[in-house]
């Protein structure tokens, strides 16, 4: 079984979010999303999380794509993940074309022995990111 690993802050879901875990997925058998917790995000974006992790978890788990959410739990704005990645053993991990991190992470990957894929986003609908969602919300 292949094993595909993703990090993020999926803050606020929207469809750029599902079309990436579709991508991640279709390049291996299990897909497993780590997202920043309500305490990573204050500290790599500066701000308050929009909903609870719990929350957060149960919506990113109910997407098709996803066989496993987990919350971050390191207090580091880039490898928020460090422990879930080295205790769930991926085989890959999947990173965006515009991850200003992708350098680290592959430095990281090469030290864990896991592969490194970076997928260009897929621009089949109007691109949107959290930051646009959140700032046509009163938040």
């Amino acid at each position: 079984m292949k094993k595909v690993f993703v990090s993020g802050c999926y803050d606020i879901l929207h469809a750029g979010h599902v079309q990436f875990f579709e991508d991640a997925k279709n390049l291996g058998d299990y897909l497993i999303v780590s997202f920043a917790s309500a305490e990573v995000l204050r500290l790599a974006k500066n701000r308050e999380a929009a909903m609870p992790d719990d929350h957060k978890r149960i919506l990113i788990s109910a997407i098709r794509y996803v066989d496993k959410a987990i919350v971050s739990s390191d207090l580091d704005p880039v490898f928020d993940f460090l422990t879930s990645i080295k205790k769930e053993k991926p085989d890959i991990l999947v990173v965006t074309e515009d991850d200003r991190n992708k350098d680290r992470k592959k430095d990281l990957c090469q030290e864990l022995g896991i592969e490194l894929v970076v997928l260009p986003k897929r621009i089949c609908i109007e691109p949107t990111s959290t930051t646009e969602i959140r700032s046509k919300l009163k938040i």
